[in-house]
């Protein structure tokens, strides 16, 4: 299990490594026997003093958490089940229990909850997206929903110092992995949801079958996941036409009144009489829980 600590924050950084493990046992993330790190290992990781480690261990051997075997170590206690525990404690597991379920970890539920109760203002997006062209796409689909300011790097590294706790950090279900891995404890990254084909044209008329569709954008991710939403929802792929923005000229390839399914940017950029209908790549409950992150 990885642990979240945050140094500046209002939890004691004692009270955090408590809770964080009770909330792993809870969702048996860490199950029965699991040895946790030793004091020193967890220390040093973290840039912690010693002592806090070992007093966030004691607390919870005496909570009935966690036991100590002499020259051994920490290892977590068998617990009851959560159909047999009462109280808060029962009602948690069930919710961990449902959130891992739903592919969401212990530390991603112990940040929300921190956030639910003790709410951070964040006065910054950053989208970590190494691609450029989708980079394009996400900052200006971000930037018209959000009232604070959305910024895109190619990287973690490209941006320097990420110690900024008003920073929230965002990347596509794809790369969030790889984006947490290389920020620090303190910033809070989360992915962003990608729109479902039913969703992304949701109440369009479907053209006829003569019809020819030119699929537009910078980004080959986008036309492809373009191209996939539309076959699933019955389009003949015959009809499909894919259509680079990056390239010269590419408006002269569109004629008058033609079907453009296109990102946001390339929709701005598509010469008159076109028939736009701007494929989004963030879902919208993506959209409402940045917007409730920030405030908004």
């Amino acid at each position: 299990m990885r642990f979240s600590i945050t140094k500046n924050g209002e939890l004691p950084v004692r009270e955090q490594l408590v809770r964080q493990v009770v909330l792993g046992i809870l969702s048996q993330d860490l199950p029965a026997g699991y040895k946790l790190p030793s004091v020193p290992a967890l220390a040093r990781q973290h840039d912690i003093h010693s002592n806090v480690v070992s007093a966030a261990y004691h607390d919870l051997v005496q909570q009935g958490w966690v036991e100590l075997r002499p020259g051994s170590g920490a290892y977590v206690r068998a617990q009851e089940s959560s159909a047999e525990r009462p109280g808060l404690d029962g009602l948690l597991a069930v919710f961990l229990q449902s959130a891992r379920s739903q592919g969401y970890e212990p530390g991603q539920v112990f940040e929300r909850l921190a956030h639910l109760v003790r709410p951070r203002s964040y006065q910054r997006v950053l989208i970590v997206e190494p691609q450029e062209a989708m980079r394009e796409v996400l900052r200006a689909e971000l930037a018209e929903q959000l009232g604070i300011p959305v910024e895109a790097v190619e990287s973690v590294d490209s941006q320097g110092a990420f110690n900024n706790t008003q920073t929230l950090v965002v990347a596509l279900p794809t790369r969030a992995a790889k984006v947490r891995g290389g920020l620090p404890e303190s910033v809070l990254s989360i992915p962003l949801r990608v729109r479902s084909a039913g969703t992304s044209l949701e109440g369009e008329t479907k053209p006829g079958p003569e019809v020819v569709i030119f699929v537009a954008s910078r980004s080959f991710e986008v036309r492809q996941w373009a191209r996939a939403m539309l076959i699933a929802l019955g389009i003949d792929p015959v009809a499909l036409c894919e259509l680079d923005t990056a390239g010269q000229a590419w408006q002269d390839r569109i004629g008058r009144g033609a079907l453009v399914v296109a990102d946001v940017v390339t929709a701005r950029e598509l010469p008159g009489g076109c028939k736009p209908e701007v494929y989004r790549v963030i879902a919208d409950s993506s959209i409402v829980e940045l917007k409730q992150l920030c405030g908004e």
